[in-house]
């Protein structure tokens, strides 16, 4: 017995058994949500998540703590933060426990002037201890468009007690006798509201006290001088730095088109800018600049806010006054060469607008168009898919040659802020407001094409002054200021996050080959002097970055990471600052993190995502999106360097020559150090997102955990980085090189929850569903490299 007992403690205080486990653990995460893909989120709960082998699982992980936690006395050893951090996980799979056992939820819904004292389970319906009345039901729209900004129920709550009345919408939570109510959704004809109804106090309660121990002791950790990472730093400081020397070319760029005859049929420069200060309405309800409208019109259209040395007033402008010139112009992108072949349409990158319709008018690929719309999105092919943009780029031009999607005039008393085109039905005005908006456009267009022949446009421009008057004097929706304008006119031009990454790159790559030449030939010693102008310079460029970010989150009045192309911008902020952080421990550090930085910003401008400034849905409308979301996409950063400085590592352990390596050894201990406590910083940030991101779920789902599959993927990234960071523990993966492999293999999680779960997965965080990741290619080739250079790089360590 006894020995069947030191066999069981053996077991369980072994750190391979707790590697074992997490990798168990990952497996079946991974597992579920394609489950949930293929089979829906019944089977996959049924399958995993509800299996008691799952619960023994985390049982198991809970127990192996324990052991390891009482065979290491760390209470002995005064690590208190790695204490707490540990028994917070055991906490909250305890709450997580609670809940699943004694917790409950259901759906309320009520039409309006009905009373309701029950919920509805999956299973049953069950009675509440008070009911509920719905006196009125609000949908609040953006202005101009259909797209909700808020919903909100306003309900009477009968009690033994009384009666009260509330106020309920997203992310505003009403308690009763331990129950919460969420806004959840509504009826379609906006007489009826879904609640969702929680009863879950015990669960929710420790889960958070497990919240609090883990910031506790995420902060004991930082602070302790015992704990890893401050063993790290302090290694890091008796390792000789690097000395990098670099010089910052010039770059001039010099772009010479024909815009003569074109400029005969547009308008001037001066008047577009004049254009590019008007204010008007875009489908989503904004208000925003034209220039910023044109931008975006331009950019879907040739996929650049230029063209042929004219703005994109200029362009639309010109389309406006002479759609039978502009027609003729091929400046309509074609993204697949198998377009002109497939559907008979002319050779080339660009077409006209007219080579798209026949002698007689008809549409020539209106059939292929009905056809391709009538499949399911998930069953297009890519051509269709193409077929489908190229039809929406002549739609915009139809449009905007119908008088349509320029919405520049304000309706006096409308509350939903609605604005109209020249081309729309404007027969809900009246008076002298039907005479000015039927009449001020052509009065416009007539003076522009005067202007033309006489270069003379200040006619022109007064009667653009009466259209700026007209929208200050009869809008009821608040319009930009002059200075909210100024700056939005200042973004748009200044192409801030375009330079950033043009400097980011140059810079750091021109630090990253002079380092690794100073490492290669240490004698020639360089200048201290003139590495700090050159830090200066990645300073400056990070300023500019931080100047952007600033610039679009006053513009845009939110935090500026709510879409895809923001938070590509943010993780490049934050890979930037990552690479700060260590500039006094390694310049080549810092010459990654720039080059890194660089490389998606450039992405992100690459036309892959859209930089357009959306409304926020009703869920996103709270200050969790600006703590949640920031935080766990700072995290990417970091496990961005971590990827970059375990390639860089295995690159120098593939020098052939021994005296080589030799000389590399320093700094391959350096790099690993450094990379160390870029993933101890990352995950820590990671794991606080996450469980920010399970309270904000809780206030706006009335759930702070649902298994949707991007809180699962988060998990599975948290585990996985775990996994690495406790690996050393086990002698076989304790070398630099398994960890070097390690950090570029964890990468892929993070790929896989910031783009995987959007594209290829469900749930309530995915977009984009159907369609191919940007840069997949450029991931996969990526990858292989990599793989080859772990191959030779172990290969190389095997000879040594």
């Amino acid at each position: 017995m006894k020995k069947v007992s030191s066999s069981l403690k053996a077991m369980f205080t072994s750190w391979k058994i707790t590697l074992i486990l997490l990798v168990h653990y990952v497996i079946l995460l991974v597992a579920a949500t394609f489950v949930e893909k293929a089979q829906g989120t019944a089977m996959a709960r049924e399958i995993i998540y509800n299996n008691p082998l799952f619960y023994l699982l985390q049982f198991l992980l809970i127990l192996n703590f324990c052991a390891t936690a009482w065979q290491t006395r760390l209470w002995s050893q005064r690590k208190y933060g790695v204490l707490l951090l540990h028994i917070s996980f055991i906490v909250i799979l305890l709450g997580a426990l609670v809940t699943n056992m004694f917790g409950f939820e259901g759906i309320v819904h009520i039409r309006e002037g009905e009373t309701v004292s029950h919920m509805r389970t999956t299973e049953d319906q069950r009675p509440l201890p008070f009911s509920i009345r719905l006196d009125d039901f609000k949908l609040v729209r953006y202005p101009g468009s259909h797209s909700p900004s808020s919903f909100e129920s306003f309900l009477t709550i009968h009690t033994e007690e009384g009666e009260r009345s509330e106020h309920i919408y997203m992310n505003k939570v009403i308690y009763e006798q331990g129950y919460r109510l969420y806004q959840s959704s509504y009826d379609a004809d906006e007489q009826g509201t879904i609640l969702t109804v929680n009863n879950d106090t015990a669960g929710t309660g420790i889960t958070y006290a497990g919240y609090l121990l883990l910031l506790a002791g995420m902060l004991l950790t930082l602070a302790d001088k015992k704990s890893r990472f401050r063993q790290l730093a302090k290694q890091l400081k008796q390792v000789t730095p690097l000395l990098l020397l670099a010089f910052l070319p010039t770059l001039s760029f010099a772009q010479k088109a024909e815009t003569e005859h074109l400029l005969k049929n547009t308008i001037p420069a001066e008047q577009a800018e004049q254009w590019g200060r008007m204010q008007i309405q875009c489908p989503t309800g904004r208000i925003e600049p034209v220039d910023t409208y044109t931008d975006k019109l331009l950019r879907k259209i040739y996929r650049s806010d230029t063209f042929e040395g004219l703005s994109s007033e200029q362009v639309i402008i010109g389309f406006l006054m002479n759609p039978s010139y502009w027609g003729n112009i091929p400046f309509i992108r074609q993204t697949n060469k198998e377009l002109p072949q497939a559907y008979s349409l002319p050779e080339g990158k660009y077409i006209r607008f007219f080579d798209v319709f026949s002698e007689d008018g008809s549409y020539l690929i209106s059939d292929a168009v009905d056809k391709a719309y009538s499949r399911p999105a998930a069953e297009r092919s890519r051509l269709e898919k193409d077929l489908l943009k190229l039809d929406e780029k002549i739609n915009i031009l139809y449009s905007l040659q119908q008088g349509k999607m320029f919405a520049l005039f304000p309706l006096p008393g409308d509350t939903s802020g609605k604005w109209y085109s020249p081309g729309d039905d404007l027969s809900v005005y009246s008076g002298k407001d039907s005479l000015f908006v039927s009449k001020i456009m052509p009065w416009y267009l007539g003076e522009a094409f005067d202007a033309l022949r006489t270069d003379t446009w200040e006619s022109a421009g007064e009667v653009l002054s009466m259209m700026n008057v007209y929208q200050q004097k009869q809008s009821d929706t608040p319009l930009l200021t002059e200075k909210q304008v100024s700056w939005e006119l200042f973004y748009n031009k200044a192409r801030l996050f375009f330079w950033s990454a043009m400097g980011y790159m140059a810079v750091g790559l021109l630090l990253l080959i002079f380092a690794v030449g100073q490492l290669l030939k240490p004698g020639r010693c360089l200048l201290k002097t003139i590495i700090i102008p050159l830090v200066t310079l990645v300073v400056l460029i990070f300023l500019l970055h931080t100047s952007g970010i600033g610039i679009r989150w006053y513009i845009s009045g939110r935090a500026p990471w709510a879409n895809a192309y923001e938070s590509m911008i943010y993780v490049a902020w934050a890979t930037a600052l990552a690479g700060l952080l260590f500039i006094k421990r390694s310049s080549m550090t810092l010459a990654l993190a720039a080059f890194f930085a660089g490389i998606i910003l450039f992405v992100a401008n690459l036309n892959f995502m859209d930089p357009e400034i959306t409304p926020l849905v009703p869920v996103l409308k709270s200050y969790w999106l600006m703590i949640h979301v920031a935080v766990i996409t700072a995290s990417y950063g970091f496990f961005g360097i971590s990827f970059l400085l375990g390639l860089l590592t295995l690159a120098f352990m593939s020098a052939g020559n021994p005296s080589k390596v030799a000389l590399l050894q320093p700094h391959i201990r350096e790099l690993r150090i450094i990379n160390e406590m870029s993933l101890h910083i990352g995950l820590y940030l990671l794991t606080a997102g996450i469980f920010l991101g399970a309270v904000w779920a809780n206030e706006s789902w009335g759930r702070y955990w649902g298994w949707d599959p991007k809180e699962t993927w988060a998990l599975i990234t948290m585990v996985v980085y775990a996994f690495i960071l406790h690996a050393r523990f086990l002698p076989v993966l304790r070398s630099d090189y398994a960890f070097s492999v390690m950090s570029v293999l964890g990468l892929a999680s993070v790929l896989m929850t910031y783009f995987g779960v959007n594209y290829y997965l469900s749930g309530l965080h995915s977009y984009g569903g159907g369609d191919t990741p940007p840069g997949l290619t450029a991931v996969f080739i990526t990858y292989a490299c990599a793989f080859a250079l772990m191959i030779y790089a172990g290969y190389s360590q095997r000879r040594q």
